[in-house]
């Protein structure tokens, strides 16, 4: 989520701030001018992709309610038998403390530890490798509606705390549970809308941001043109 906005960022950041400083300024020692706009800039190219994969994130642990033809209690029992029998990393299990009939809500908690390899090197430029254990802890809170006539809505929501850089570390473990769902409930058919990608106006501390950096490249190409 965060590579490809990395990447927009410092691309905008290298053009932007070489053509002010060396282009627009016509000056290689005014290269330093270009900092600052060009720091904008790469906000600018990184900000709709972070809100893009924010947005994404949030769909993906928040996914579409579906509606299952199936009736409450059997949703409710064949959801409850599957993370009962749901084993990972040779004994790590959900721990269902909420499963509440009368709610038609469910509340479970996973929590299971990842080993990362680390590569260090020393003085002599040695490689050492040395194998870290990362937590992790994944929250499920599922709530069922009975469509009268038609079936029962599921609804999934998903919190996911890692240990470390790789906010993704839970993923696979949500993607196999929703399709073990599927496939003991019957393919549902999605009961709502997933939120919107679509990137909205740009906040206002960015735009006055956007505003002081003309200001300032306006001060230094009129510094510029006096010094001849």
């Amino acid at each position: 989520m965060l590579i490809l906005p990395i990447i927009a960022g410092i691309a905008a950041f290298l053009v932007v701030g070489s053509t002010v400083g060396v282009m627009v300024l016509n000056s290689y020692h005014a290269g330093q001018a270009g900092l600052f706009p060009g720091a904008v800039a790469g906000i600018w190219a990184a900000w709709p992709l972070l809100h893009q994969g924010k947005v994404e994130r949030y769909n993906f642990l928040h996914p579409v309610p579906k509606l299952y033809k199936v009736s409450v209690k059997q949703a409710f029992s064949k959801i409850r038998k599957i993370l009962d029998e749901k084993i990972y990393n040779f004994g790590d299990g959900w721990k269902v403390p909420t499963a509440d009939t009368q709610e038609r809500r469910i509340h479970a908690t996973l929590r299971f530890t990842d080993e990362k390899e680390e590569h260090s090197m020393d003085a002599r430029g040695g490689v050492h490798t040395r194998t870290k254990q990362e937590k992790r802890l994944l929250i499920l809170d599922i709530q069922m509606k009975e469509k009268a006539g038609t079936g029962t809505i599921v609804q999934f929501d998903f919190v996911a705390k890692v240990d470390g850089l790789d906010y993704q570390a839970c993923d696979s473990i949500i993607r196999g549970l929703l399709s073990d769902v599927e496939a003991t409930l019957g393919a549902g058919t999605n009961s709502g809308s997933s939120l919107e990608s679509r990137v909205p106006a740009p906040p206002w501390w960015l735009l006055g941001l956007t505003a002081f950096a003309l200001l300032l490249l306006l001060g230094d190409v009129i510094a510029r043109v006096f010094q001849g």
